[in-house]
């Protein structure tokens, strides 16, 4: 008789692990996620900026096992899981499992500073994404029709706090959005008013990385006229701006958080430690269930001779899936289960066109190789044929034409002071704060 495996969420573990399942006959599987697709998490921001569209870098769960009578999806929101009784609640309905994998993934880290959930926009998911789209194409309509400068400079500054990957990424596309972008659609908006800002408590940009190539990506930032306010942290974030704990005002109605992630955990999976992860066992199990898995953003194995856990990146997750899959079957086959070992496939950035920084162990170089050995690796690891094509066309026109994939607004903004905010209408529900 088949083992039932149950998959909480469709993100790089999740998929991986579901991948690796279905080479083995002896088990069923039902993956669960509240979306019907799987997300290229590395690429979202390529669809506020926007590069991508958002079906570039979404492919449908189905589509991943529509070839496999043994596995089904079920889309919705996991409620609760009942370890006891092997059961997890969808909605109202529930669901039998012989082994679980919960691959529920992470979400946006405050860090307990007011008004971030309020009022600044993550990265997280398409949401954030789109949003952070109508933002930017909502405040240039906006500013083309605005001859103070007074009014104009807040609504085309756009704070990013956080100096990671994705802080960095995001703050040298909207920069070339300055050189290229404006001149060619809003040629009436001064671009001496248009600002990106990027704040970060520490001393340099991509600390994980060596300073030599956070050194690189600060330089190629400022190419882009990004402001780099380092050694700054975010005490409070309002509609209007960011307060720093230095006691200064930065002024701007639109404020990107990507300052780190925290697990997030299903109700019932075990009991979250530092981060919001879920310590497990190096076999990826739950120290008092070995029926249940944790993987990802969500795991909290910290190996040997490590203080912290394992990076929340998209390798790590993968590996984890994979091997809690294998792990799986090796149980079902009365085999010793294998400690989970991390390889780690090294970092890379781009720092807008032609400029990225990668490093993988003694291996670390810059600028156009870097950019294309980023280009590559992040086309060849998007899932399905169809995406890649997309992506691949939109990226050679971007290049060649220095254009948007799309530059409609589907939910318009309004700002304060702008022509057509209606004076009933706080910022804070117009911008969907």
């Amino acid at each position: 008789m088949s083992k039932h495996v149950v998959v909480i969420g469709a993100g790089f573990a999740g998929l991986y692990a579901v991948r690796k399942l279905l080479e083995d006959s002896r088990v069923r599987i039902t993956l669960v996620d509240r979306n019907n697709y799987h997300l290229f998490a590395p690429l979202v921001y390529q669809v506020a900026i926007p590069s991508l569209e958002s079906s570039d870098i979404a492919h449908p769960a189905r589509d991943i096992i529509r070839r496999h009578p043994r596995a089904s999806f079920v889309m919705g929101e996991v409620a609760s899981i009942d370890r006891e009784n092997r059961q997890i609640t969808v909605d109202q309905e529930e669901l039998t499992y012989d082994y679980l994998i919960v691959a529920s993934g992470s979400k946006t880290n405050t860090l307990g500073v007011d008004g971030v959930e309020e009022h600044a926009i993550g990265l997280k998911d398409l949401n954030d994404a789109l949003r952070l789209r109508d933002r930017v194409l909502s405040a240039c309509e906006e500013a083309s029709l605005l001859t103070d400068p007074e009014q104009i400079k807040p609504l085309l500054t756009f704070l990013i706090v956080g100096g990671g990957p994705t802080g960095v990424e995001l703050a040298g596309s909207l920069g070339e959005i300055r050189r290229r972008i404006l001149p060619r659609y809003y040629p009436e908006i001064d671009r001496s008013l248009y600002r990106v800002v990027l704040i970060e408590s520490s001393d340099r940009v991509l600390t994980m990385l060596s300073e030599k190539s956070s050194a690189y990506a600060e330089r190629s930032l400022k190419q882009f006229s990004v402001e780099l306010r380092l050694g700054t942290r975010v005490s409070e974030v309002t509609p209007l701006g960011v307060h720093t704990e230095e006691g200064e005002f930065i002024e701007a109605f639109t404020t990107i958080w990507a300052a780190g992630v925290t697990g997030a955990p299903v109700d019932g999976a075990g009991e979250p430690g530092k981060g919001g992860r879920i310590p497990t066992r190096p076999t990826l199990q739950l120290e008092d269930d070995p029926q249940v898995y944790v993987v990802g953003d969500l795991n909290g194995y910290i190996p040997p001779r490590k203080d912290t856990p394992l990076p929340q990146v998209a390798p790590m997750a993968t590996q984890q899936g994979e091997h809690a899959a294998r792990n799986i079957l090796r149980a079902i086959g009365g085999k010793r289960l294998k400690r989970f070992k991390y390889k780690d496939q090294g970092t890379m950035v781009t720092v807008g066109r032609r400029r990225a920084v990668v490093e993988r162990g003694p291996l670390k170089f810059t600028g156009f190789p870097a950019w294309f050995a980023w280009f590559a690796v992040h086309l060849l690891k998007l899932t399905g044929g169809r995406n890649r094509a997309r992506v691949f066309l939109n990226w050679v026109y971007n290049y060649i034409c220095y254009d948007f994939a799309e530059r409609v607004i589907y939910d318009r903004e309004y700002f304060p002071r702008a022509p057509g905010a209606s004076d009933d209408k706080e910022f804070g529900q117009a911008a969907g704060g």
